[in-house]
Parts: C-alpha cells; structure tokens; sequence
C-alpha cells in the first residue's frame, strides 16, 4: 500500500502550525527529562531517594507504551481534540510542578506524561493535514529533531538553573515555556486543515488496530524502531557506565553523549531529506546499524578518548535519524485517516525498546562484555530486518 500520491505535488504548507508544533514537541522533551542532571541534588532538596526522583522521568517510557496507541486513534478520530487534550495536560503538568514538594513533581510529571502520545503521536497526521506532499519528509523531521533539541536543552541548563535558584527556577521558566509553546499551537491550529481524508470514521479502535497491524511494513518498521531508538535510549543510560572501565572519565562520557545527540539533531533534520529520494532510506537504516556495531565493537575492546568521541557522534547522527526516516516512509504507506493509529504504534515500540533494553543492560552491568555484547546482538538481528525495509522508486516520490 503507497498513499504518496494521494494528493498532488504541489500545494501550499503552513509553515507556522509546523513551527508551533515542533516548539511544543521540544518542550514536553524538556520536561520529561527536567530531573535527569540534577538528580542527587533534587533527591537533597526534597529529601527523597535517588529512585524516587528516576521515576520523575521513567514514569513517561511506561505511560507512553500503554496510551500510545488508544490515543493514537483517538487522534484519527478527533484529531484537533485530542491534540488539544495533550496541549492542556502539558501545560497543567508543567504548573503543577510549581507547587512546592516532590508529590508534586510527580503528579506534574504524571500528567505531562499523559499527555505526551497525544503530542508525539500527531507528528504525521500534522504533516499529513498541513504540509504538501513533497514537504512532508521535511515536517517530520524537523517535528522529530525538535524533541531532541529540548532534552538537549534540559540537560544542559537544568545543572545552571539548580545552581542559580533551585527547583523553583527550573519549575517557574519551563512552567512559562510550555505555557507559551502551548497558547502559540492552540492559536496556529484556528487554521483550517488544507489536506483531509474522512473516509473510513466508523471504525473502532480494536478494528483500527488489526487493520494497521495486518500491514507488513508496519510490524518491520516496529521492530526497527524496537532497535534503534532503544539502543539509543540505552546508550544515553549506561554509556557513562560501560566507558569508565576502559579509562575515560564522567566529563569525557558526558562530552561523548552531548556529541552524540547534537549530532543526532543535525541527522534527524537533514538525513530524512535525502533518504527519501531516490530510495536511499534502506541504505540509510543499513549505515547506522553497522555503525553502531562497530561503535559498540570498539567502545568493548577499549577506544580511545577521539576513537569513542568520533564513532559515537556518528552513532548518534545516524540512530536519531531513523526515526523521521520511518516515521516518513509511514506517512507515504498509510492514508491519513489511519496516520495516528500507526505513529502509536510505530512510537510505541520505540519507547518499549528503550525500557527492555535499559533494564536488560542493568542487569548484566556486573558483566560488562555481556552487557555491549547484548546490545551488539541486538543491531546484528536488526540488520537483516533493515535490508527488508521497501525501498521506493524515485519516480513515485513527490
């Protein structure tokens, strides 16, 4: 099933409802992972353990793998509804933290949480209702490097912020960013949808849910997704971990995760644009397994500082770009009025493999060879799944 030439290949976008939604994406990244740098120190402040304030962040991985896909359909549905459901629940979860204690916190971050499928999972379905067909890869690519943009803006400024005036400044400033992204979203959505597809509104979820199922590609790109986005998951939770036993030290890891996420950024924004011509996608998803192999291959045998600063920043430019590039590849299989259901499903095998592959690493972390073993045996599997990937034509691309 190919839906890219649903509509023509002109046609007009509407750059700011894009914009507004990638501002908003970025901040619900943010503030899933506000307590991440800064977690001994919250732990202190409120007088709680370290776990406690872990599942400030893991409390999102978990929700998203049991809403993602019910809202996914919700999205197909009411999709402007629902979306301003997952506005609101941002915004309230973001002001709640406000409110003094970690009760709070995670009552705040419970309900951001929530809300979070119903903003991830409308990157398709927004790109499929306001962008023309030749400029959707680029919508979801930069809806998808947006959520990267905010954890690396958490993860940097939350330390400074501590520093400067505690949890209250952290609270107030991302309190006023979601407010802001929020009213700016809900504002561009009074626009009017340029592209629509009704048909099928009947259905229900458990039929929506078969239907999106029954499509090969769509349990292919779930395992990938399972792959990729979890060993990039799991890599940013234990590389520090996996490293210092070969020599290097926590600011030189932490320089190493920084590097590997900016320059996932820069390939979730550019990579998907020219994957998606002339059918490079496959060879693109190919590239980044065997370089996360080799990677990990040498992150086990001891790298130097330079080897594991270089092989890990393209790890990361190539792991994060596969997201959008599944993600657009989706978009041209599935028609519109299914795109929630599938980027449910799709995102939520992203977020599972996040969680059994952290949980299944934290357990052989006694064992180190076995732990980078594991994860090298993942992408080995996943390579073979990757060279399956359809690949199409050039001239069926818009």
């Amino acid at each position: 099933m190919n839906h890219s030439n649903d509509y023509p290949s002109g046609g007009t976008t509407r750059w700011s409802v894009l914009i507004a939604y990638a501002c908003l994406a970025a901040v619900t990244q943010l503030l899933w992972v506000t307590y991440t740098p800064i977690t001994t120190a919250a732990a202190e402040r409120w007088g709680v353990s370290i776990d406690a304030v872990g599942w400030l962040a893991q409390v999102f991985p978990l929700l998203y793998v049991l809403l993602a896909v019910p809202f996914g359909y919700w999205a197909d549905r009411r999709f402007k509804s629902s979306l301003a459901v997952g506005i609101a629940a941002t915004v309230a979860g973001a002001v709640l933290r406000i409110l003094p204690g970690y009760g709070w916190a995670l009552a705040g971050q419970i309900v951001i949480s929530i809300g979070q499928p119903l903003i991830l999972n409308a990157i398709n379905k927004l790109a499929g209702h306001y962008a023309a067909p030749s400029k959707r890869p680029v919508a979801i690519a930069a809806g998808t490097a947006s959520l990267f943009v905010g954890i690396l803006i958490s993860t940097v400024s939350s330390p400074y912020l501590m520093e400067w005036g505690g949890l209250i400044s952290i609270h107030l400033i991302q309190a006023s960013l979601a407010v802001i992204a929020g009213i700016l979203l809900l504002w561009a959505l009074r626009a009017p949808a340029m592209y629509n597809d009704h048909s099928n509104a009947g259905t229900t979820v458990f039929t929506s849910i078969r239907a999106v199922w029954a499509y090969p590609w769509v349990r292919l790109y779930s395992l990938l997704l399972f792959a990729g986005f979890g060993l990039f998951v799991t890599l940013t939770t234990w590389l520090e971990v996996l490293a210092i036993p070969i020599g290097l030290d926590s600011a030189q890891v932490g320089l190493g995760i920084g590097g590997m996420t900016l320059a996932g950024i820069a390939g979730a924004a550019f990579i998907p644009g020219w994957a998606a011509k002339g059918g490079r996608a496959r060879g693109a998803l190919l590239i980044s397994l065997l370089v996360s192999a080799a990677a990990l291959t040498a992150l086990a045998r001891g790298a130097s500082f330079p080897i594991f600063i270089g092989m890990f920043a393209v790890t990361g430019c190539m792991l994060l770009a596969n997201l959008p590039v599944i993600l657009s590849s989706a978009e041209k299989r599935a028609s519109l009025r299914e795109a929630g259901t599938v980027a449910g499903l799709l995102l939520m095998f992203g977020n599972l493999g996040g969680i059994v592959l952290t949980l299944a690493v934290q357990l052989l972390l006694d064992h180190r060879i076995a732990a980078i073993g594991l994860l090298i045996a993942v992408v080995l599997l996943a390579i073979p799944i990757a060279w399956r990937f359809p690949k199409e034509e050039a001239s069926s691309l818009p």
